[in-house]
């Protein structure tokens, strides 16, 4: 879900204390290949990115990923740097680096001088493992330190520039129906972000972290090959779709609908629809290509109904395996 964090916009008031949303970054999509899915990707598999959605969907990576996601988001750039290790008879462990930059912000005193500049930054720091626990059945779970940091440069005098820090856990899990391990109909559930309140300030203002719940279904179909090819050589297409509300909230699911074609993993076209809160629903678009040890994948999502300043973000990501 693409939201609008309360962060102070372009300028801030000598008298203005900035305000404490700093845990609102975890929702923030990340990925090109679920969001040109609709963020379809709680039962999505295989791919470094599903640390942020799912941490079980690390557990069918067969070769060591490094990664690169970015993302041009309404509040500010994001990017993550990741890096995952399967190993025979233990499972997948890896982590990564994320980066929220709100950019550079004025503050102002009344008459409309700028006399400080404002930083404000929120980082991630994640370290995940996923085994096979039995059968089809797949178990990840995800250690985050979350932070949020207010640097403030020039004249800063009673300005409350700060650093808060949490701890936070994800919990998923998947399995396949169908014949074999990798059977046609995957299924996932994660609960997301579980742990205690970002105190930036002081206690009354600390943050609750946005607990999700989260259950998604991704269908596979191979379509029929050329004559003479085999069914692994024939363009297939793989639909998806995800609920996930608030842990503990009634009548605020979120539904996303998602579709993957494309001929094995040289080149995959996506398409989806995000139908959230906030007038922030719309249809998003993505490409993905992949040669060798290369993949790249882009992502646009078009927002619908909403007054935010940037209303398409765009998502990159960049993957080496070996």
């Amino acid at each position: 879900m693409v939201v609008l964090s309360n962060i102070p916009t372009v300028q801030l008031c000598a008298q203005q204390p900035p305000l404490n949303a700093g845990a609102l970054f975890l929702v923030f999509p990340v990925g090109a290949q679920a969001v040109g899915m609709g963020q379809t990707a709680t039962a999505a598999a295989g791919r470094g990115e599903a640390a942020f959605w799912n941490p079980a969907g690390l557990a069918t990576l067969s070769e060591d990923e490094f990664a690169l996601h970015s993302a041009s988001l309404v509040a500010g750039k994001s990017n993550v740097l990741a890096a995952y290790f399967p190993s025979r008879g233990i499972g997948v462990l890896g982590g990564a680096v994320y980066l929220v930059d709100y950019g550079d912000l004025d503050r102002t005193d009344q008459n409309g001088n700028t006399i400080a500049r404002i930083a404000p930054r929120n980082f991630e720091f994640l370290a995940s493992y996923a085994t096979n626990l039995m059968g089809s059945f797949v178990f990840g779970v995800s250690y985050k330190l979350v932070q949020f940091r207010v640097d403030c440069s020039g004249d800063c005098r009673d300005f409350p520039a700060g650093m808060g820090a949490t701890h936070a856990l994800d919990f998923g899990g998947q399995f396949s129906v169908g014949a074999g391990p990798g059977g046609p109909l995957r299924i996932g559930i994660a609960l997301r972000n579980v742990g205690f309140r970002l105190q930036v300030q002081n206690q009354a203002q600390a943050d609750p972290l946005p607990t999700r719940l989260a259950i998604g279904a991704l269908y596979e179909v191979r379509l029929r090959p050329i004559t003479g090819h085999t069914l692994d050589q024939a363009f297939d297409v793989k639909l998806a779709a995800d609920v996930d509300s608030p842990w503990g909230q009634v009548g605020q699911s979120e539904t996303r609908l998602g579709v993957d074609i494309g001929y094995q993993r040289l080149v995959r076209l996506r398409a989806g629809y995000a139908f959230v809160q906030d007038g922030l629903s719309g249809p998003s678009v993505g490409l993905g290509v992949e040669t060798g040890s290369l993949g790249f994948d882009l992502a646009r999502a078009f927002l619908t109904g909403s007054d935010l300043q940037v209303d398409s973000p765009t998502f990159f990501s960049f993957r080496v395996t070996f």
